[in-house]
């Protein structure tokens, strides 16, 4: 009787641990799938916030507002301006070379980042542009016998500056000023050139390469060589403050 009772109670502890093993297997698949859902959402609202930021910044730029602000919530990570980024502009008579200062976000392995109107984000090493760089190469066709055609260029750049360096919960109300616009025009009928040196250059150069013209990659230089008509270049200054 002893030996029966034992081996009863043997039993039941034997098929007591399967069950506690087979809810503790559905339990962390469970809660895996939660954190890497949790994850998503995170990511999917940082880039959402930072289209919303380059509307803004759009606004503030040719928009006719200059004093725009929006309201982002941290998440746990942080936001800081650098400036990384180098943009060189030749043509004709118009000469530009900036730093055009970039405004990151970077919560564990993912990190998005505004650089002269382009958001681009890294996720576990992967880059992938969110928002192509406001720059368009347009061909109009010019009223004459011929039916010839014009191909204007149409470049903005778009420069951040200040001193944000932000992190933790909670939200953010971030304040952008455009404080200088300059605007040049002129016909050209000759190549220009547009380097762009950046921690994400090889996005750059993949935009390069979307639109007529020659792209190269050098290192952390982007470069590009296009014959244009005429060149516009728009040029704006836009302080950021972050206030908590």
């Amino acid at each position: 009787m002893r030996d029966k009772a034992v081996s009863e109670i043997l039993g039941y502890m034997l098929i007591l641990s399967i069950v506690v093993a087979a809810i503790s297997m559905v339990y962390l698949k469970v809660n895996s799938m939660v954190e890497d859902t949790s994850e998503k959402f995170r990511v999917e609202g940082v880039r959402q916030s930072f289209k919303r930021i380059l509307n803004v910044i759009s606004i503030s730029t040719y928009g006719g507002a200059p004093l725009q602000s929006i309201q982002i919530e941290m998440q746990g990570g942080s936001f800081w301006i650098s400036n990384e980024t180098r943009v060189v502009l030749t043509a004709g008579n118009i000469t530009v070379d900036e730093y055009v200062g970039s405004l990151n976000y970077q919560l564990e392995d993912f990190r998005v980042t505004l650089e002269n109107g382009a958001v681009w984000e890294e996720y576990y090493g992967y880059k992938k542009a969110i928002e192509e760089p406001r720059i368009f190469i347009h061909t109009s066709y010019v009223d004459s016998p011929t039916g010839s055609t014009k191909r204007v260029a149409v470049i903005i750049i778009s420069k951040l500056t200040g001193n944000v360096s932000i992190a933790g919960e909670g939200s953010v109300k971030l304040i952008f000023n455009t404080t200088s616009v300059v605007v040049f025009s002129e016909e050209v009928s000759g190549n220009i050139h547009l380097n762009v040196s950046s921690p994400y250059a090889e996005l750059w150069y993949e935009f390069f390469n979307t639109l007529p013209g020659d792209a190269r990659l050098n290192g952390n230089w982007a470069n590009f060589t296009v014959y244009v008509d005429r060149v516009v270049v728009a040029k704006y200054i836009v302080n950021v403050k972050a206030k908590t």
